[in-house]
């Protein structure tokens, strides 16, 4: 097993500044809505998660339209699953407390668009001048419209699940290298 020295190689403190930041990170991407956000990180991690979810409706289009709707979300989403299997491959453990962080974000903004379905409040992008609602068309087509708001609140709630393990697991990290120093 490696110590904690060869996992966290930074000094100490630059983890703990890190997890502290971490912190404030989980609690502005709880608090995010795209229309009222002002935090130009959780802005810009929004921003490129919005481009993946567009670009994966265009590598898909060629396929049936419910699949088309569905690559969005499940881009945006596996885009940081990637980014966190990357981090944990290469064994950049703190750097992968960012990469959850960063899946909480996404999991939340894909389920506030899930449960937004039925009512479609949400102000949406796209070509043209009528936009469809990814998620009205997904519910749908499978019959589950209805539980739009239950899908949605699950998978908000697993968002914030998985970037409150992440902080766990940060400070879990900082402490271990404290406890292998003395």
């Amino acid at each position: 097993m490696k110590s904690a020295s060869s996992l966290l190689p930074l000094p100490t403190w630059l983890y703990v500044v890190g997890w502290v930041l971490f912190a404030y990170l989980w609690w502005q991407i709880l608090q995010f809505d795209v229309a009222t956000n002002t935090n130009i990180l959780v802005g810009g991690m929004y921003f490129v998660q919005f481009g993946v979810h567009e670009a994966s409706h265009l590598v898909v289009m060629f396929l049936p339209s419910l699949l088309v709707a569905m690559a969005g979300s499940v881009g945006e989403i596996a885009f940081t699953v990637l980014l966190l299997w990357a981090c944990l491959r290469y064994r950049s453990y703190f750097a992968a407390v960012f990469a959850a962080l960063w899946l909480m974000l996404a999991l939340r903004s894909v389920g506030r668009y899930m449960a937004d379905a039925r009512t479609q409040a949400l102000t949406l992008i796209g070509p043209g001048e009528t936009v469809q609602h990814d998620w009205n068309y997904i519910f749908g087509q499978l019959g589950w419209l209805p539980a739009d708001t239950i899908l949605g609140g699950i998978t908000q709630g697993l968002g914030v699940a998985i970037g409150t393990l992440a902080l766990i697991a940060g400070a879990a990290l900082i402490f271990w290298k404290l406890y292998q120093r003395a």
